[in-house]
């Protein structure tokens, strides 16, 4: 069983850890999103430490002199030990706790999925032109990045990434294409038209939206639009 609580920074650096893990975490921040998700689906006990961005703490600060985020704080013999970057923090977590693995056991295909995910990396620059400029829909870049999917799930012939469940590929990009169903808020059919193009990617989408650990950690595409058009929310929340 997963155990998580929600604490907001303070002066006071919170206690030392003892048998969970700590996440630190921003609200609405897709990186860790990310983690998140792999806390969920490897069912480690873990809790939950908010940041606001905007008043980061001083003991923070001299404990993450970069200020990274996420930050995934671990208990150890020899004192608490910190990681950073969410490709680094997931990758970690599969490892460390081997019930449910997520990433493949074939290494061709794990090196693929390695692949897709630095690719993926093209999508969330189109994402971010997208919300930078007022939502305008239909950004090259992430047409061009969803058809690389498409046609690899038509390849696999699986309904997940990861086969017939979610594996690492599948929760490492969900949160940024959870975030593009906040078009259809502003031209629902012009959204049902792009939909149309990757019937793949699209069924797998309605899929991982009913799926335990994504709704864990799922936020509506009324919420995201509303998040994303604070410009300054978006500024200190997005690009961390």
């Amino acid at each position: 069983m997963t155990y998580y609580e929600h604490r907001t920074a303070g002066i006071a650096p919170p206690p030392a850890l003892t048998n969970q893990l700590r996440l630190y975490h921003v609200d609405m921040n897709p990186y860790g999103h990310r983690v998140l998700l792999i806390l969920e689906a490897k069912r480690v006990k873990y809790e939950v430490y908010r940041l606001d961005p905007l008043r980061l703490p001083e003991w923070f600060r001299a404990k993450n002199p970069r200020l990274k985020i996420p930050v995934l704080e671990i208990p150890t013999d020899h004192g608490d030990k910190y990681l950073f970057e969410s490709v680094v923090i997931c990758d970690y977590l599969d490892e460390k706790y081997p019930r449910n693995p997520l990433h493949a056991t074939d290494p061709y295909v794990k090196a693929q999925d390695r692949l897709l995910i630095e690719r993926f990396n093209e999508l969330i620059k189109g994402s971010l032109e997208c919300f930078d400029t007022n939502f305008a829909f239909g950004s090259e870049q992430i047409i061009q990045t969803l058809d690389i999917f498409e046609k690899e799930l038509a390849l696999r012939g699986t309904n997940y990434f990861g086969g017939n469940r979610p594996g690492m590929l599948d929760y490492m990009v969900w949160p940024w294409v959870e975030r593009l169903y906040l078009l259809r808020c502003l031209n629902e059919r012009k959204f049902d038209e792009k939909r149309s193009l990757f019937p793949n990617f699209a069924d797998w989408g309605d899929q991982m939206q009913l799926e335990d650990v994504v709704k864990k950690h799922s936020n509506s595409p009324a919420e995201y639009f509303e998040y994303y058009k604070n410009a300054r929310a978006h500024t200190m929340g997005y690009y961390l």
